[in-house]
């Protein structure tokens, strides 16, 4: 399949292109910048959760191409607009005043699951880094299984808080580290004082939990120093 042949545009097209191992991330571009105001104006398929999260999954972001993920960005809004059913240049104002409602978690009420799986997995890409904490939060308190959210979100390649910051765009400073940690430990806690694990079990994971992050942040680091070598030669 080559994007040239596709004639017309609609939901499950779009999906082929964007998850073809036969067309090349740089043709995905093309098709992206040349097909924006149909794929902001055609789209009328509904995009559940599940439909969001496959999208979001077959337009990987890259380290050190900085203009391809600007082009995704933009295209993640249009999905992201057409799920939440508002108009593209409100998807900043509203994530934002989202992330600051769900700040006291009680608020997440307000917006269905599934709405808020959709922010999630955008914020996990594209948000601030506060959004990022405030998201993080929200998904340790609504997790059936801590610890096996807590094992997803923070190894790499499962759209989690690794993945955000592999991104030289999002480095993890000291700040960033000590809230991320923050979270993860209260939520250890709150596990524990509810029954759910053990005072040992807990002690193990928080010092895991560390440890990931640890590694998350020379990662960060490691990625940010290549950036800059490549830069100054």
């Amino acid at each position: 399949m080559r994007v040239e042949k596709i004639n017309s545009l609609d939901f499950d097209s779009i999906y082929k292109v964007l998850s073809s191992n036969k067309i090349t991330d740089t043709e995905k571009t093309r098709f992206i910048l040349a097909n924006r105001n149909e794929i902001k104006n055609i789209m009328t398929h509904e995009i559940t959760e599940g439909d969001f999260k496959m999208l979001m999954d077959n337009r990987a972001l890259q380290k050190f191409r900085p203009l391809k993920n600007s082009y995704t960005k933009w295209g993640d809004k249009i999905i992201l607009a057409k799920a939440l059913n508002i108009p593209v240049s409100e998807i900043p104002k509203y994530v934002k005043n989202v992330s600051e409602s769900i700040k006291d978690i009680d608020n997440a009420k307000f917006l269905p699951q599934s709405t808020m799986e959709i922010l999630k997995t955008y914020v996990y890409r594209h948000g601030t880094k506060d959004e990022l904490v405030t998201f993080l939060d929200y998904e340790l308190t609504k997790a059936e299984d801590l610890l096996k959210c807590l094992y997803r979100t923070l190894e790499y390649h499962t759209g989690g808080v690794a993945d955000y910051f592999i991104r030289p765009i999002h480095r993890m400073d000291n700040k960033t580290l000590i809230r991320v940690f923050g979270i993860i430990n209260k939520n250890i806690k709150k596990s524990q004082t509810a029954g759910k694990i053990s005072d040992a079990e807990s002690k193990k994971v928080a010092k895991w939990a560390l440890i990931q992050i640890y590694k998350i942040q020379n990662n960060s680091k490691f990625i940010n120093a290549i950036k800059t070598y490549n830069v100054l030669r």
